[in-house]
């Protein structure tokens, strides 16, 4: 994947977050989510975004999972892989109704 190509997808994953109600400034990219730090090791935009969103008494909804979606798309495509995608969302939810959102077998192929 070219430089074009990575920062443009970093500024759309920022944009999904921004739109979804989470605190994202614009200069944090898919490398800065990734980075560990004391808190969390986020695999990616769809990580931190389920880490970030979530709250025990709220249900995921057809928009979350809309957006854990688009957000997983995007991470795919800038190299995490499918495996540690899936391991992250079934760490923080049993709940079939996000787990489904990611077709995981449709997902090789966006590669």
């Amino acid at each position: 994947m070219n430089e074009e190509e990575k920062k443009r997808l970093n500024e759309f994953g920022g944009k999904i977050l921004r739109e979804a109600g989470l605190d994202f400034e614009t200069w944090k990219d898919y490398d800065w989510i990734k980075k560990k730090n004391a808190i969390n090791d986020y695999q990616g935009y769809a990580d931190y975004y389920l880490y970030r969103s979530w709250n025990d008494s709220k249900k995921i909804n057809e928009a979350d999972a809309k957006v854990y979606q688009r957000l997983n798309d995007i991470d795919i495509k800038l190299g995490t892989e499918l495996s540690l995608q899936l391991w992250r969302c079934l760490d923080w939810t049993t709940r079939w109704d996000i787990i489904k959102v990611c077709n995981f077998f449709r997902m090789i192929y966006l590669k």
